[in-house]
C-alpha cells in the first residue's frame, strides 16, 4: 500500500487555487484588452458617422445643390444640382398616417417602441444560428432552416444610411458590431418618432423609388396622407422583397403579403376585427404611373472639375473611398458653394463651340474591336484595321487672382456625358514657349541676372547630337529656323519668342533653380527628374507636359504682385442646415517679388504689341491685357495664356493623339478664342488696373543698344527696372 503524506497533500491545494486565480486574472485582462480594443475600433470606424447618420439632414437629400456668385455679386444663387440617385420626396411624420406607421412596426419590428435599438433575443438567436451553421453546415430547423435576421427598424435605418454592407465572414461580423453600436447611439440621440420618420422616408420600394410618399404617389396616385388602411398595408408589404411583392407585376403574391401585414396589425391590436375584415376584403386597385425622376442631366466641365476636387478632399479629410464620396455628393443633400463665375462659364462654352477652332480631319488606322474591347481578326488571323477620322480638340480654363477656378471647358464638341475627360484640368500637354516667362525670364529678373533691356546674342548656344540620326546640329533652333547673329534685347526677345535668347537667360538663372521653383512654388506636379535640363525647363519640352489649369495658376503671379494662391474650385461644403463639412486648404505665398512681377507684366504686354506673337489680339476696351503664345515641335500643341486684371486664362489646341496641326489659318485660334471670351465676359465689369510696384523705375532706353537713351538714339522705349538692376550708362552707339 502506497503511503500518502497528509501534510504534502494539504500543501498542494493552495497551488491549484493560485493557478485558478492567475487564470482568472488573465481572462479579466484579456477581456479588458478586448473591450478597450473594440471600443477604440468602434470610435475610429464611426468617427465620421455624422456624414450619414445625421437625421436632421435627411429632408435635404433629394439633391445636392451647387451655388455660385456671378461677377461683382455677393448673392449666392443656384448654379447646378446633383440629383439623388433615387426618386424620393421627404414628408414629415405628421403627414404619415398612423395606420402606415403601425403597419411597418407590426410586420418588421413589433418591439420597436420598447427596445433600445437592438433586439437582444433576436440577436442572440441569430448568433447561435450562425455558430451552428459554422459547426454543422446547416441552420436551426433542419434542412429547411434559414439564416435569421436580427435587425430592428433602427438597425435597418443604420444599414440603409451608411451603406455598410460587408458580407464576408470576418468583415460581416465586424459590420454587425458596428451596426449594433450605431443603432444604440442613434436611439440615444433621437426619439422613436424621429427614427421611424427617417426610416419611412428612406426605405427602398419598387424600381428606383424610396420613401413612402414617392411610392404612394406612384402606386395609388395620391399623397401618403390620403392612404386608406389597406393601401397602407400594401405599402408595408413591399419592402421585404420589392421584386417579389411588386403589386404591378405580382398581384397575387402582393395581396397575400398585404393580408399578412393586416393580420399582424390585428394580432398586435393596432386595428379592430372589423377594420381587418374590411381591409382584407378590398381588391387591389392601383392608380399606377411612374414618378421616376430623370437624374441624368449632363454636368458642365466646371461641375466635373468640382466633383473631382471634392472627391480628393473628402477622401483626404474623412478617409472615404472614391465610391463613398461619389455617393455622398449625389445622395448627401449637400450645399456646395463653388467658385464658378456663371457668366464667364457660359461665354466660354459658347465660344468653344462657335467654330473658332478649325477641325481638319486626320485619318488614322485603328484596330477594330468587339464589344468586349478585344481586337477583331480576319480569316488569316491578322488584326482588322479601319480608317478613323480624328479632329483637333481644345481646352480653356480661367482662374482669378485668389486661386479660384472661375470657368473651364474641356472640349470643342457638345458635351454629351457627365464626368468625362476634362482637358482643361487633366490634359497633360507640352507647353512650348509658354514655359519661358514662368521659368527663365521671371527667375533671371528676380535674381538680377538680366533686366528689361539686357542684350543677348541671337546665335546657337551649342552644338548637340541628334538622338535619332546622330547628326550634329545647332541648338536651340528658332521658330523660323534662322539666327540673326546680332544682339537682341530681352523685351524684344520675349515678345517675339526667340528661343536662343530664352536659353541664354534661363541658363543664367539656373536650370535647376527653374525646376525647383516651378515644382515647389508654382505647384506644377508633372515635371520629372529627367526634366532638369534646358529644353524642358526653358523651351517647354518636358517629359510629360503640364495641364492648362496648372499653367493658368503658374501665370497668376504676373497679375497680382508676385503672389501664388492655391488653386481651388469651392469655398465651402455644408450640410442642408448650414454646418460646414469641408473647406479647401488655401495658402498664399509671395513666390517672386512685386517688382519682378510688375516687370514681367510689362514684358508680357509687349507680346500683344508690335511684332509680338500675340499682336492684335488684345481685348478691345479700356482694360489692359497681356499674355504669351506657345507652340511645340511640329505644331503639335498651340497655346495662349492671357491675363486681364480679372482673370488668368490658359487655352490649348491640338490633337488628343498628338498629330501635327495645320497652320494655314489666318488667326491664331487659342488667342482669338481667349479674346472673344474676355471681351464678352468682362463687358460689364468695372475698370481695374494690374498692380503697380512703386519701387520699379521707368527709364527710357535705346531699342538697339539697350542702354539709357541718349539724345541721338533714333528709337527709344520705356523700360521697367528694379533698383540696382538698371541699364548701365547712356547709349554710346548713337
Amino acid at each position: 500500500m502506497r503511503y500518502i503524506n497528509p501534510q504534502k497533500e494539504k500543501k498542494q491545494k493552495p497551488k491549484k487555487r493560485k493557478w485558478l486565480g492567475v487564470l482568472f486574472c488573465l481572462l479579466v485582462i484579456l477581456a479588458s484588452i478586448t473591450a478597450v480594443g473594440l471600443t477604440c475600433y468602434l470610435v475610429y470606424t464611426t468617427q465620421y458617422d455624422s456624414l450619414w447618420l445625421d437625421l436632421m439632414q435627411l429632408p435635404y437629400k433629394e439633391a445636392t445643390v451647387i451655388y455660385a456668385r456671378d461677377n461683382n455679386s455677393t448673392q449666392w444663387e443656384e448654379y447646378a444640382r446633383l440629383n439623388c440617385t433615387q426618386n424620393k420626396t421627404w414628408v414629415p411624420m405628421e403627414e404619415i398616417p398612423l395606420s402606415l406607421q403601425h403597419a411597418f412596426v407590426a410586420v418588421e419590428d413589433k418591439n420597436f417602441y420598447t427596445h433600445s435599438g437592438i433586439s437582444v433575443k433576436r440577436t442572440a438567436y441569430a448568433l447561435l444560428n450562425e455558430v451552428k451553421y459554422a459547426l454543422t453546415g446547416s441552420y436551426f430547423g433542419g434542412e429547411d432552416g434559414i439564416k435569421q435576421g436580427a435587425s430592428t427598424i433602427t438597425q435597418q435605418l443604420v444599414k440603409n444610411l451608411t451603406q455598410d454592407n460587408a458580407s464576408d465572414s470576418t468583415a460581416g461580423y465586424l459590420r454587425k458590431i458596428r451596426e449594433i453600436y450605431r443603432a444604440l447611439k442613434l436611439e440615444n440621440d433621437y426619439d422613436k418618432e424621429e427614427i421611424l420618420e427617417a426610416y419611412l422616408n428612406i426605405i427602398s420600394f419598387t424600381g428606383n423609388t424610396a420613401g413612402v410618399q414617392a411610392e404612394a404617389q406612384k402606386l395609388f396616385g395620391k399623397d401618403v396622407s390620403q392612404l386608406e388602411l389597406w393601401e397602407c398595408a400594401s405599402i408595408a408589404a413591399i419592402t421585404k422583397n420589392p421584386s417579389r411583392y411588386n403589386p404591378v407585376n405580382n398581384e397575387a403574391a402582393h395581396v397575400e403579403r398585404r393580408d399578412y401585414v393586416l393580420y399582424e396589425m390585428w394580432k398586435q391590436n393596432y386595428i379592430t376585427q372589423e377594420e381587418y375584415d374590411a381591409a382584407v376584403a378590398q381588391p387591389l386597385k392601383l392608380n399606377y404611373f411612374s414618378t421616376e425622376k430623370d437624374t441624368t442631366e449632363i454636368t458642365s466641365y466646371f461641375t466635373d472639375a468640382l466633383i473631382e476636387d471634392l472627391i480628393t478632399d473628402f477622401s483626404k479629410n474623412y478617409r472615404l473611398t472614391r465610391a463613398q464620396v461619389t455617393d455622398l455628393l449625389y445622395n448627401g443633400g449637400l450645399r456646395i458653394y463653388a467658385t464658378v463665375v456663371p457668366t464667364l462659364q457660359t461665354q466660354m462654352e459658347k465660344v468653344m463651340q462657335s467654330g473658332v477652332f478649325p477641325k481638319p480631319k486626320v485619318y488614322v488606322d485603328e484596330a477594330v474591336k468587339d464589344e468586349a474591347g478585344n481586337p477583331v481578326y480576319d480569316a488569316n488571323n491578322a488584326v482588322v484595321y479601319q480608317s478613323v477620322a480624328q479632329t483637333p480638340q481644345a481646352a480653356m480654363v480661367s482662374v482669378n487672382y485668389s486661386g479660384e477656378l472661375c470657368a473651364v471647358v474641356g472640349g470643342l464638341d457638345k458635351k454629351e456625358i457627365s464626368r468625362g475627360f476634362n482637358r482643361g484640368t487633366s490634359a497633360i500637354r507640352q507647353v512650348g514657349s509658354t514655359m519661358k516667362p514662368i521659368g527663365a525670364y521671371a527667375l533671371a529678373i528676380e535674381k538680377n541676372k538680366c533686366h528689361y533691356s539686357s542684350a543677348y546674342m541671337d546665335s546657337a548656344v551649342r552644338e548637340i547630337e541628334d538622338e535619332e540620326t546622330g547628326e550634329v546640329k545647332s541648338w536651340p533652333r528658332n521658330f523660323n529656323n534662322q539666327y540673326s547673329n546680332k544682339s537682341i534685347l530681352v523685351w524684344d526677345a520675349l515678345s517675339r519668342s526667340i528661343n536662343t535668347i530664352a536659353v541664354r537667360v534661363g541658363e543664367d538663372a539656373g536650370v535647376r533653380n527653374i525646376y525647383n521653383f516651378t515644382r515647389n512654388k508654382l505647384d506644377i506636379t508633372t515635371f520629372t527628374a529627367e526634366d532638369k535640363d534646358s529644353g524642358p525647363m526653358i523651351l517647354g519640352s518636358s517629359t510629360l507636359g503640364v495641364t492648362p489649369y496648372e499653367m493658368a495658376g503658374a501665370y497668376m503671379m504676373f497679375g497680382n504682385g508676385g503672389k501664388m494662391t492655391t488653386l481651388h474650385s469651392y469655398v465651402s461644403v455644408q450640410n442642408g442646415y448650414g454646418k460646414i463639412l469641408l473647406k479647401p486648404e488655401i495658402e498664399t505665398e509671395q513666390v517672386i517679388s512685386a517688382e519682378t512681377a510688375y516687370i514681367m507684366n510689362r514684358l508680357l504686354e509687349g507680346v500683344m504689341e508690335g511684332e509680338g506673337t500675340g499682336a492684335g489680339y488684345s481685348v478691345p476696351g479700356k482694360m489692359d491685357s497681356i499674355g504669351k503664345t506657345g507652340t511645340t515641335s511640329d505644331n503639335r500643341d498651340h497655346w495662349f495664356i492671357g491675363l486681364t486684371p480679372y482673370y488668368v486664362t490658359a487655352t490649348w489646341y491640338g490633337y488628343d493623339n498628338n498629330y501635327p496641326l495645320e497652320v494655314n489659318y489666318s488667326a491664331h485660334p487659342p488667342t482669338l478664342a481667349w479674346r472673344r471670351v474676355m471681351q464678352n465676359a468682362q463687358a460689364d465689369l468695372e475698370y481695374k488696373d494690374f498692380p503697380v510696384s512703386e519701387n520699379v523705375q521707368e527709364i527710357e532706353f535705346c531699342t538697339e543698344s539697350g542702354a539709357k537713351a541718349g539724345a541721338n538714339c533714333p528709337s527709344t522705349k520705356t523700360g521697367y527696372y528694379k533698383p540696382g538692376a538698371t541699364p548701365f550708362g547712356i547709349c554710346l552707339v548713337h
